[in-house]
């Protein structure tokens, strides 16, 4: 009998080799909203076109060219990072009725899929949503301690709101955003990382994974010098990959201890004019020889210039990949 896309989907995030064509869509995200909500988990993508103050005071503007929210960059709450308790408000998850709430976002999770629920800034990302990212690259340098500090305080934040996530949602995985990193490279030293975040990620993973979750980290831009050690502190994934890691060396170098989910084409190449379906064919079919032999890789990419052509992507990731594992996918 053919196990489920959840047990499958196990297999990937164990470091196995999964028994059929793993893919994104056998995920089920829950995902949390954190700009202009207090504290709404829902399944689905980011809804909402106003401007709102998020549970930490900040402002946000809803970009409708990409359909999400950024922080308000002309009113950025944290003036000075070595007073960032005058401007700061931390929420108290103690004051939610979960239960109630849990009831109340009446979401269906499909347990024959692998849940995850995503919570979208950590402690990184939290602090340059609250302050500008060139002032708070500064401060790294300049005011460590402070920074040090700041990052604790929210993730100890982070920890009492994954225990109640965890407790109510009883996800496989907790994935939570951090990026380290842009397309160009790390948006700090590896050491200026190890001293300042590292301990409060640690505490973080070690948080989720003691109550038998697995974590997942989330970087969407350079990690790969970072990502074997987070891999060590107990991360189980990591998603989304992209091609400026360089996937194959990070599969070949890590992949039997941190599963690359997500990403891994190539989507600005996919993205370029005049491209042909023969020509986006052959990438993906390259992509998958070098990634899907072996312990899992998920393999996902979203065209943006020409979403048309994610389709055609999908069905050759389909008729192609399936011939890497013992079982077909189910129907």
């Amino acid at each position: 009998m053919t196990i489920t896309p959840r047990e499958n989907m196990l297999l990937v995030y164990q470091h196995k080799v999964p028994e059929f064509l793993p893919l994104m869509k056998d995920i089920q995200y829950i995902r949390t909203v954190e700009p202009g909500f207090l504290h709404v988990v829902y399944e689905g993508k980011a809804t909402g076109s106003n401007d709102a103050v998020d549970w930490f005071g900040q402002n946000w503007k809803f970009e409708p060219k990409i359909g999400a929210f950024n922080p308000d960059a002309t009113q950025y709450i944290v003036k000075d990072i070595t007073k960032w308790k005058e401007y700061v408000n931390i929420p108290d998850v103690e004051e939610i009725d979960w239960e109630a709430k849990f009831s109340t976002d009446a979401i269906s999770l499909d347990r024959n899929k692998f849940i995850i629920v995503k919570d979208g800034q950590g402690p990184w990302e939290r602090a340059f949503s609250m302050t500008p990212i060139a002032d708070l690259l500064c401060d790294l340098i300049i005011e460590p301690e402070a920074c040090y500090e700041f990052f604790g305080i929210i993730a100890d934040h982070k920890i009492k709101l994954h225990n109640h996530y965890i407790k109510y949602y009883k996800p496989d995985a907790l994935c939570m955003h951090d990026d380290y990193g842009s397309g160009q490279g790390l948006f700090m030293s590896p050491d200026t990382w190890r001293q300042l975040i590292k301990p409060h990620l640690q505490r973080i993973i070690d948080n989720v994974t003691s109550q038998g979750v697995m974590y997942e980290h989330h970087c969407c831009g350079v990690m790969a010098p970072l990502a074997e050690e987070i891999a060590d502190m107990g991360a189980s994934s990591w998603n989304v990959v992209h091609v400026s890691n360089n996937t194959y060396a990070c599969k070949q170098k890590f992949g039997d201890k941190l599963a690359l989910v997500g990403g891994i084409c190539d989507g600005q190449f996919l993205d370029l004019a005049g491209m042909t379906a023969e020509e986006i064919c052959a990438h993906v079919r390259e992509v998958a020889d070098k990634m899907l032999p072996g312990v899992g890789t998920v393999i996902s990419v979203k065209t943006v210039a020409h979403p048309e052509r994610t389709k055609i992507i999908e069905d050759e990731l389909l008729k192609y990949g399936q011939s890497f594992f013992k079982v077909k996918r189910p129907s």
